[in-house]
């Protein structure tokens, strides 16, 4: 099951965060998802996870997540990940800075009848902030 479970969370990652593609989210993705996050609002459902990757790709449009490890044991998957990306627009109040920005972060999956049902992300949000010039070094 581990294998199929890292299957699923590699799907979560290319097709939702790095392609913004929903055209199959119901195949692997529960109607009631759950993503919690650190500095960002936490977000319920299918509508609201779409809305939250739409918002971050505004802000990054070439942003990607590359990820740098995998661990799955039964209907859990951790991961660690590298995100990059430009800020060309808008985001987390911060007007487009043309700043290339790279930060790392772990994001832990939990699946149920082989879809996410609750996505928990832990990045670092100081460093971000200080390459958009937001804060200081």
């Amino acid at each position: 099951m581990s294998d199929v479970n890292k299957a699923i969370a590699n799907r979560w990652t290319e097709e939702i965060w790095n392609e913004s593609d929903f055209s199959s989210a119901e195949d692997f993705i529960s109607e009631t998802i759950s993503l919690q996050s650190n500095h960002v609002p936490p977000v319920h459902g299918l509508k609201q996870l779409e809305e939250t990757v739409l918002g971050l790709r505004a802000g990054f449009p070439d942003g990607r997540y590359t990820i740098t490890e995998t661990v799955a044991e039964g209907d859990t998957v951790v991961q660690r990940w590298t995100f990059r990306g430009t800020h060309l627009g808008e985001s987390f109040g911060i007007a487009a800075t043309g700043k290339t920005v790279e930060v790392t972060g772990t994001a832990t999956t939990h699946l149920k009848n082989g879809k996410v049902v609750e996505h928990l992300a832990d990045w670092d949000a100081l460093k971000l902030m200080q390459q958009l010039g937001a804060v200081k070094s």
